[in-house]
């Protein structure tokens, strides 16, 4: 079963994230955690996951660093951040450790059609 985790310090996005996926749990397996550091946590004990997506701004390990030690712990991982900032310097710094980066709001189906493209690498 393809996995994927995400990662944001809003506990009303997550649970947003959660519903808005509920109808592809079965065929995934999805993990929702407010932090990098428990992401890395989980990670260190379940081994990687296929598809990381993250907030870009969080307190104590930003999304960007948060990527930056999943690129070098786990390199097969696709990355993500989905995030409201969009302005130039964010999407620099954010460009050297994710694949994709989405504007929040994400449409459903758009963010379904990333993971299902994704997952098929």
């Amino acid at each position: 079963m393809k996995r994927a985790i995400f990662v944001d310090d809003e506990p009303n996005l997550l649970r947003g994230l959660r519903r808005m996926l509920l109808s592809i749990r079965r065929d995934w397996d999805m993990t929702f955690v407010d932090s990098g550091a428990e992401a890395l946590s989980l990670m260190e004990g379940n081994g990687p996951y296929d598809v990381a997506v993250t907030d870009l701004t969080m307190p104590e390990m930003d999304g960007i660093e948060f990527l930056t030690e999943v690129t070098k712990r786990y390199p097969q991982t696709v990355r993500f951040i989905l995030s409201g900032q969009t302005d130039t310097s964010s999407l620099l710094r954010a460009s050297t450790v994710t694949h994709q980066f989405l504007t929040k709001p994400c449409d459903p189906q758009v963010l379904h059609n990333l993971l299902a493209r994704a997952f098929s690498l």
